[in-house]
């Protein structure tokens, strides 16, 4: 859904459930549909931030640089096999 999904869901839920007053004999209130897409919008926000969150933590270099000056990450493999 996005950020913008999720906004766009909550906005119009507000508008249905505070902004428009219809005495309907339907079965359907305003205010309930509106609540609803507020529900959904604020769940799609969620997901869409817990979506973001890092899922692994960056790897450091074993050797630090000041040890070795070809890099991190660049070790000595020994002779070939």
């Amino acid at each position: 859904m996005g950020i913008v999904g999720g906004l766009l869901f909550i906005a119009l839920g507000a508008v249905l459930a505070f902004g428009i007053r219809i005495d309907n004999a339907g079965a359907l209130s305003l205010d309930i549909i509106g609540w609803i897409l507020m529900l959904v919008g604020a769940l799609g926000l969620a997901l869409t931030f817990v979506s973001w969150r890092p899922r692994r933590r960056t790897l450091t270099p074993d050797i630090p640089p000041e040890e070795d000056d070809r890099g991190p990450h660049m070790r000595d493999a020994g002779p070939p096999p």
